[in-house]
């Protein structure tokens, strides 16, 4: 007895089309909390002052006033000046959205324990979500940073 070599064979797989098929959870999807621009932590949800941030960056300024006096630095510290001022008005009127004051507050904090760093990491995540509607403070927000690094070194 033979065996028809066509007949014992076993099917073909059915084709199959893939051009409408969605792949969901790809190994190559980003994760979709990367694509939100409000990133606040729960711990940062609590009430802020928007006043004491205000304070803060004004102190900080006047101490690089007091630093630098004359020469070329003076030009930068009154040009810092004249681009934070927008803000603290914006802060003492409460007119900047809660998650810019929560990067505020946090910024704040970093500068008052000389954590220059971390306040360059805040402005820079700033200058990324903010700076098209904020960027003439931002400016001045991050040469008041590396002014009072300045006064540290």
């Amino acid at each position: 007895m033979t065996i028809n070599p066509l007949t014992s064979a076993t099917p073909p797989p059915p084709s199959t089309d893939f051009r409408n098929t969605v792949i969901e959870n790809h190994w190559n999807d980003p994760p979709k909390k990367i694509f939100n621009k409000n990133t606040t932590s729960e711990a940062s949800k609590e009430c802020v002052d928007e006043k004491g941030i205000a304070n803060i960056i004004t102190s900080t300024l006047d101490t690089c006033k007091l630093q630098f006096q004359n020469g070329p630095q003076k030009r930068i510290v009154d040009d810092t000046d004249r681009r934070i001022s927008v803000l603290i008005d914006q802060l003492n009127n409460q007119q900047l959205p809660q998650h810019i004051v929560h990067s505020l507050f946090t910024l704040t904090q970093a500068l008052q324990t000389k954590n220059y760093k971390k306040a360059v990491e805040i402005h820079t995540q700033l200058m990324l979500t903010e700076y098209d509607t904020h960027g003439n403070w931002i400016t001045g927000l991050k040469r008041l940073i590396d002014l009072a690094s300045s006064i540290s070194a």
